[in-house]
C-alpha cells in the first residue's frame, strides 16, 4: 500500500499563532490541545485533507521554502482570496500572474512561509477553456 500524507510541517516560533492564521485560510479547527506558548500546534482540514502541524524551532527562517502550498481558492476569485489573506496577516512577495490571466501571486505566511495564490475552480475555465 502506499503512503499518505498524514500532515504538512512548518518549523516556526509561535506555533499557537501560526496555526490560528492557517485555520483561518483553510477553513480547518485548531487542534483541541492547541495553548498559547506550546511548543506545538494543530489545523485538522475537513474533507480527508492532510492536517497542518506547526512546530516550535529555535532559529529562524533563512532562507526560501523548498517545500510550499498552492492554495486554490473555492467560492471566491484569486484576487479576493489574496485580500483576504492579507487582512488576515498575509504579505504579497510577488505578482506571477500572466497576461492570459493564469499564474499566480506569490505570499508569505506571518512568519514568512511561501505560498501561492492560483486561480480558483471558477476561474480555470475562463482563462484556459477546461476543467479544473
Amino acid at each position: 500500500m502506499p503512503s499518505y500524507i498524514r500532515a504538512v510541517t512548518f518549523d516556526c516560533a509561535d506555533p499557537y499563532t501560526l496555526a490560528r492564521f492557517w485555520a483561518e485560510v483553510v477553513g480547518g479547527e485548531t487542534g483541541p490541545e492547541n495553548a498559547p506558548g506550546g511548543d506545538e500546534a494543530e489545523v485538522v482540514a475537513a474533507d480527508g485533507r492532510p492536517e497542518l502541524l506547526f512546530l516550535r524551532v529555535p532559529e529562524g527562517k533563512a532562507v526560501k521554502n523548498r517545500v510550499h502550498l498552492d492554495l486554490g481558492p473555492r467560492g471566491i476569485r484569486r484576487e479576493d482570496e489574496k485580500q483576504r489573506l492579507v487582512d488576515l496577516g498575509a504579505t504579497v512577495l510577488e505578482d506571477f500572474r500572466r497576461d492570459n490571466g493564469g499564474g499566480f501571486w506569490l505570499m508569505a505566511d506571518p512568519e514568512g512561509n511561501e505560498f501561492c495564490i492560483e486561480l480558483s475552480d471558477e476561474e480555470i475555465p475562463e482563462v484556459y477553456g477546461r476543467e479544473p
